[in-house]
């Protein structure tokens, strides 16, 4: 045939000039045939390692970088794996408009092939708050659903704080929450925010970010003032108490004199330490044990330390109610402190209750539950009042209204001392990345704050 007369002749031309030279011409007849033969084996080969890549991207929460590497691999429209990880990854890093257009061409595209895409189409509609919408996708993928496992019961929690949020009482004029903007907030996890005792100007809070050159994940304790620009962008509190470990604010004393933090490695392996000023003058820091019986090894977290009746934290130390509950250790005479006492199964239950905030008046505590009873989505802020006359009566809790929650994860409120504002954590979707600093500008003075 005309092809093999043609790769003979051309492999008579290499030998008789591989003694001496190889001639541009026979590089100019073999390249074609050498790529015909072997391309389809490197696309295959490079798309699988752009697969590999965009997967080990998003495993480690690099959902931009996922995207990246996705949006690279030609004719991923025809791989239906593939073009849903990619939705799911642009979901994860809040570009919603292209999730859902993905999402509804793969929906048009598979029909009933792929019920995880109505879970995705649920989710996206629930972070934009449009509780109907969601509640009709999260339904289409629980019927698709045979047995009662936790995934089962993932779904119909997430359908109950649908539910919460379509009733009209969780939506209040009380309020206006707005993002900090990028100066404060970075494509990285901004959190725990706490405002100065001393006035309005200062916000103090942790920021995360991974240092490039390590490798490792890195959380500092940074400050930005208030001007009249607006907030400046953070800068680092001080150099001896950010270190190479993970430093993460926890609380400032009332009198501004003392400011507690978290070191260490991970969330169990580090302590609680409390940073203040000799009381010669010299400005000069003195680190100390914070001097509370809290131990990040039986799971206490998040403790709140400026209640003038005890210091109040989360635990899931043996003897609660499930996952995390809420404590508090009273204040004894001589700066000793009382056992951890449960706030009781008004307060806690088998879900998560953390980072609690005791008010002014010293009755009305704040918190994060991810309990589908009082959340809308994720962790949302409720409030809880000490019965009058009691020591450690609570009433059920309350959502505390939207906008101050989301459907994302709503944590670290803060009110501030000027009874008008409030600050938090969340990693609700019109971010700038994961959680960033809201602020919440209240109409009214909030009477426990006064």
């Amino acid at each position: 045939m005309k092809g093999e007369k043609e790769i003979v002749s051309t492999k008579t031309l290499g030998k008789r000039r591989i003694a001496g030279y190889v001639c541009d011409d026979v590089i100019r007849l073999l390249f074609p045939l050498l790529l015909l033969t072997f391309l389809p084996f490197l696309l295959t080969a490079q798309r699988k390692d752009k697969l590999d890549r965009a997967n080990r991207e998003f495993t480690t929460g690099d959902y931009t970088g996922a995207v990246r590497t996705l949006q690279t691999i030609k004719g991923i429209e025809g791989d239906t794996e593939a073009s849903l990880l990619l939705s799911v990854s642009q979901f994860h890093a809040n570009d919603l408009l292209a999730a859902e257009a993905g999402l509804l061409a793969l929906a048009e595209r598979e029909k009933d092939d792929f019920p995880l895409i109505w879970f995705y189409l649920g989710r996206i509609y629930h972070t934009q708050h449009q509780f109907t919408r969601a509640a009709t996708e999260y339904k289409r993928y629980l019927r698709s659903l045979n047995s009662d496992g936790p995934e089962r019961r993932t779904v119909v929690n997430l359908l109950r704080n649908v539910d919460n949020g379509i009733r009209a009482g969780f939506v209040t004029d009380e309020m206006v929450t707005e993002n900090m903007g990028p100066r404060v907030n970075t494509e990285n996890d901004e959190f725990g925010p706490v405002p100065s005792p001393q006035g309005s100007g200062r916000l103090y809070f942790s920021l995360v970010r991974p240092e490039i050159a390590t490798g490792r994940v890195q959380s500092d304790i940074v400050v930005s003032t208030n001007a009249a620009s607006g907030w400046a962008t953070p800068t680092s509190l001080n150099p001896f108490i950010n270190t190479t470990a993970q430093e993460s604010l926890v609380d400032i004393s009332p009198d501004g004199q003392k400011l507690f933090y978290y070191r260490g490695n991970s969330a169990t392996e580090g302590r609680y330490l409390v940073d203040t000023f000799r009381a010669n003058g010299n400005n000069e820091l003195v680190t100390l044990d914070a001097g509370v019986p809290i131990d990040s090894r039986q799971g206490d977290m998040t403790p709140f330390f400026g209640a003038a009746d005890g210091v109040y934290f989360a635990s899931s130390r043996p003897g609660g109610y499930g996952g995390q509950d809420l404590y508090r250790m009273a204040r004894l005479p001589g700066g000793r402190f009382g056992p951890p006492v449960n706030l009781g199964p008004n307060v806690n239950g088998p879900y998560d209750e953390i980072c609690p905030f005791i008010a002014r008046d010293g009755r009305t505590v704040y918190f994060s539950s991810n309990d589908p009873e009082h959340s809308v989505g994720g962790f949302d802020v409720v409030r809880t009042f000490r019965v009058l006359g009691t020591e450690n009566q609570f009433t059920i809790p309350e959502n505390a209204g939207m906008p101050l929650n989301s459907a994302g994860d709503d944590t670290h409120f803060r009110l501030a001392g000027d009874t008008f504002t409030g600050f938090l954590a969340s990693d609700r979707k019109d971010g700038l990345g994961k959680r960033d600093i809201y602020i919440v500008y209240y109409v009214e003075p909030r009477e426990e704050m006064q």
